[in-house]
């Protein structure tokens, strides 16, 4: 299966296809998870999945940006850090989404105000932090490897979102 990874015109496909089946498996519903057990089991179970996401994504941007030795030596320490401070953000973002469970359905304006301003926030963090990552990349690897990096992120994190998402129900705003 390796192989296929490295082939540029399957990759998009395999790496979705790959990554997909690793978060279907470890994000259960934040919603259930929180209802089904108390939170501490939840996060336990939260922890152990994003342990297991990071591996994934690991392996899939070793198989699919090829690095030469140096380039190598240069990169995966600086990936290791952007991915250890992009995961202590992700921990805003698990936050809001529990808050959010935790008053749902009975979510009030200003509950809802506070969340949007904190996942703006958070946005606005994360894309900082990629942007400030992104010139440090372009340091150590050609234009081209950095922008297929970033493809690749990108296609991990839109399947990561798109998973969150399809567990949190759409708030119905209160008469």
């Amino acid at each position: 299966m390796m192989q296929l990874l490295r082939r540029a015109h399957a990759a998009p496909t395999t790496i979705a296809t790959v990554f997909a089946a690793t978060v279907l498996v470890a994000l259960p519903g934040l919603v259930r998870a929180q209802d089904e057990t108390d939170t501490t089991q939840a996060r336990a179970q939260i922890e152990a999945s994003r342990s297991e996401m990071r591996a994934s994504r690991d392996a899939l941007i070793a198989a699919n940006l090829t690095l030469t030795p140096a380039e190598s030596d240069s990169f995966w320490p600086v990936y290791r850090e952007y991915n250890t401070k992009r995961a202590e953000l992700w921990d805003t973002r698990l936050k809001i989404v529990m808050d959010y469970a935790s008053k749902y359905p009975d979510v009030d304006d200003a509950t809802a105000k506070d969340l949007v301003q904190r996942s703006l926030e958070y946005e606005r963090k994360l894309h900082k932090l990629e942007d400030a990552y992104a010139t440090r990349f372009m340091k150590i690897l050609p234009a081209a490897k950095v922008m297929r990096l970033l493809q690749i992120d990108s296609r991990i994190e839109t399947l990561v979102e798109m998973q969150v998402q399809q567990s949190i129900p759409v708030v119905e705003p209160q008469r």
